[in-house]
């Protein structure tokens, strides 16, 4: 017998050929129930084919850098060598089968290459299981993960990926060959073997960086292979692993692919990965990698189990666990290396807006709908970036709306969307209060939130309680509009805006008495009665809260926007009183599910007006309008104002509407989720991998009427899913499988 023969992982069933990993087919117009190797329970999901335009789940950690497993089985986008903004996208095989003297590209046919026939793809983050049909007797998988590991926010941090290979022999005769893990487009360099572990192969190679480093800094990545070989190739690394089976007979081939580029260019500045301090280069990570890979599975899938296996729709069971790709996608994680650095040892931890398209670090409204998983399960690496707002925060008290453009971390950029960002800050110091219990904290963080609503407030120029948006266009433009969705101008007093000023207001009166200032709390008590009266005067209808309406000029919109009751959310997961009647609150409910959810088949419409025809005003233009497109971040608070005030099935009605079209619309974007959505055709209005839409992780809070402290409470769901991400098993289902 080959010494590089592998054995390991023989699998049989009485009678039969042994299961696939998982065993949907390809369906990407439906929702499934998908059986899947190491989770003890059906779990929901969409199973794709070959082709997805954006492409498929990202494999990486937490600040590590990403690289797209593609479903047509190429590498697509990929940001592990450093390139932020703009991922390189390497359209390159990675896996190849040898039999005999021919060769195989577990790809579909694209450019010549490709034996793929077709290929069933189940993503389910940060875990890809990929089946390959080909002209052969035999069934090929790949099962390819990363360690994210809620809770863990080191173990999060190893730039690895993990690909497991299992050739099953579906024919009647023995079959012997070998898998060669070698990827298409990576940087060519200087090879070095290394045995990263007993029983493993390794080759690193050394690389200069890609992008406008000095020439000292070294860079490498490494492949890994256990019970076969490793070398450099003229088609650059490759690693090889055979085989030999008996029919029904299955093997399974580990391979680990580990890479280590230890500093990127901020704008002029070079920084350093939080990584780098604990590897000293890519050999280094592909030995833990080897020490630990099977445990990062175990405690993957045993915090996906308890999602899977939580009271919540199937629809947004499949939502919380892919859209957590957006931080791998996103993420930066940067030590300190400066003794003039503000951050700590534990470095800065930073989300951008879209890396891919539209790069901007920490834009605050982005922030403000997205930061929730890092809340919940990292809020060590929340409190760097909280404090980095504050470092910027003028001393007018307000905050930055961003820390710059491109990849830049020092460049912080005022005076937009500072009408909804100066009242989003204090909520956000707010929430991680309620996440951590930390009075500490609070105290110390009061002086920055009180001075951010006094900014706030001093945007308010007429004197009426409510802050005014301001846009900074000029006439026949539509940006910058100067709110969230930033080419459609709001003017005066907009529901969105002024609403969440309201808001804003409440969570300020409740830290102030917290921390003892009942002097500003009085204050800030008679501006939010002013306001409160205001927003009726100004903004209703009669039926809903009117978009907007500005009296000093006469600009009024009538329409009914579909996050005119923002605000209440804004309170309700803090666990404050609604700012608004409860039967304005009814009566706009019953408007916004007449009119803005039956306007699309593609989720629910920014603005309707009372006819029933969608509002087009503003920007970007052609077929893309923002008033009558899909702001899904803003809509997905909509939907949860339904349910907390008792209307489940509309506002699931709402939030579903929006998911299927993520998720299985005519424009699928599983991985890749928008700013917003064309109301018209379902593609993007704007932009991929955006930041803002892992709000959806407030849906569970929603559905159970709680706010964050319920929802952290000892055997909620956050609480679950960090006790099984820590012991490898969900605590309400025993131990899981491997």
């Amino acid at each position: 017998m080959m010494q590089t023969m592998l054995l390991a992982a023989m699998l049989f069933l009485p009678g039969g050929v042994p299961p696939a990993w998982f065993d949907a087919s390809a369906d990407p117009q439906r929702l499934q129930t998908v059986r899947v190797e190491g989770l003890s329970i059906p779990v929901p999901g969409t199973v794709y084919g070959p082709k997805l335009e954006q492409g498929g789940m990202p494999l990486g950690g937490l600040g590590t850098g990403y690289l797209c497993l593609d479903p047509d089985g190429r590498l697509g986008k990929c940001s592990i060598f450093n390139r932020l903004p703009l991922p390189l996208v390497l359209g390159q095989p990675c896996f190849y089968l040898k039999l005999g003297d021919r060769r195989l590209t577990l790809a579909t046919p694209k450019d010549g290459q490709g034996d793929a026939k077709t290929v069933h793809y189940f993503g389910h983050f940060p875990v890809a299981d990929v089946r390959f049909e080909l002209a052969e007797p035999l069934r090929v998988e790949i099962r390819a993960y990363s360690p994210f590991l809620p809770g863990d926010a080191n173990e999060s941090n190893v730039p690895a990926a993990v690909f497991l290979v299992r050739i099953t022999n579906l024919g009647n005769e023995p079959q012997k060959g070998s898998v060669i893990f070698s990827p298409g487009g990576f940087p060519q360099g200087q090879g070095e073997q290394f045995s990263p572990g007993p029983g493993w192969a390794g080759i690193q190679v050394r690389h200069p960086p890609v992008d406008r480093l000095p020439s000292w800094v070294v860079s490498t990545y490494a492949l890994a292979v256990e019970k076969g070989s490793a070398e450099a190739a003229a088609s650059g690394a490759q690693a090889e692993a055979h085989f030999e089976l008996k029919p029904a007979e299955a093997a399974v081939v580990r391979f680990i692919l580990a890479w280590h580029q230890p500093f990127l260019r901020e704008v002029s500045r070079v920084e350093k990965h939080q990584y780098a301090e604990r590897f000293a280069d890519a050999k280094a990570v592909a030995a833990a990698a080897v020490q630990r890979h099977e445990q990062w599975l175990r405690r993957v899938l045993a915090w996906q189990e308890v999602i899977y296996g939580a009271e919540l729709p199937d629809w947004l069971k499949e939502a919380l666990v892919n859209v957590l790709s957006t931080l791998t996608k996103n993420s930066v994680w940067l030590a300190r290396t400066r003794a003039d650095d503000w951050w700590d040892q534990e470095g800065l931890f930073l989300v951008s807006e879209s890396f891919a398209t539209c790069s901007l670090i920490e834009t605050m409204p982005c922030r403000f709908f997205g930061h929730w998983p890092t809340l919940f399960f990292f809020p060590e690496l929340e409190r760097t970036t909280l404090k980095a707002l504050r470092y910027f925060q003028l001393r007018d008290g307000q905050p930055p709306h961003c820390f710059g453009i491109g990849f830049a971390i020092r460049d912080p950029r005022y005076h937009c969307q500072h009408t909804a960002g100066a009242g989003e800050y204090p909520q956000i110091i707010y929430r991680y209060y309620l996440r951590t219990g930390d009075e500490a904290f609070l105290k110390d963080f009061w002086p920055s939130a009180r001075d951010s609503l006094n900014f706030m407030l001093w945007l308010d120029r007429d004197g009426d309680g409510l802050v005014e948006d301001h846009p900074h266009t000029v006439e026949g433009e539509y940006w910058p509009a100067n709110n969230p969705m930033d080419n459609w101008p709001f003017y005066g007093a907009s529901s969105y805006t002024a609403g969440k000023g309201l808001a804003s207001l409440i969570c300020g009166i409740k830290m102030a008495e917290l921390v003892g200032d009942q002097a500003q709390a009085a204050r800030w008590r008679k501006v939010l009665q002013q306001g409160q009266k205001s927003y009726e005067e100004k903004l209703w209808t009669g039926s809903f809260y009117r978009t907007y309406n500005d009296p000093a000029t006469g600009r009024r919109n009538d329409s009914s926007l579909a996050a005119q009751l923002h605000s209440v959310w804004c309170t309700r997961v803090l666990g404050l009183e609604d700012p608004l009647p409860q039967d304005r609150i009814q009566k706009s409910l019953d408007s916004i599910a007449r009119l803005n959810i039956p306007a699309s088949r593609f989720g629910m419409v920014d603005a309707v007006f009372a006819d029933g025809k969608p509002c087009i005003e503003g920007g970007p233009g052609g077929d893309r309008i923002w008033s009558r497109d899909i702001f899904i971040q803003c809509n997905a608070t909509a939907a949860m104002v339904f349910m907390y005030h008792g209307r489940r099935q509309e506002g699931e009605k709402a939030a579903q509407t929006m998911l299927d079209t993520l998720f299985r619309g005519p424009h699928a974007m599983p991985w890749s989720h928008p700013c917003g959505i064309n109301s018209l055709t379902g593609a993007t209005t704007h932009g991929h991998d955006y930041y803002d839409h892992m709000v959806i992780w407030t849906y569970p809070l929603a559905l159970a009427g709680q706010d964050i402290r319920a929802a952290i409470a000892p055997g909620g769901l956050i609480d679950r899913i960090l006790r099984a991400a820590a012991q490898g098993k969900s605590p309400s289902s025993g131990p899981s499988s491997p």
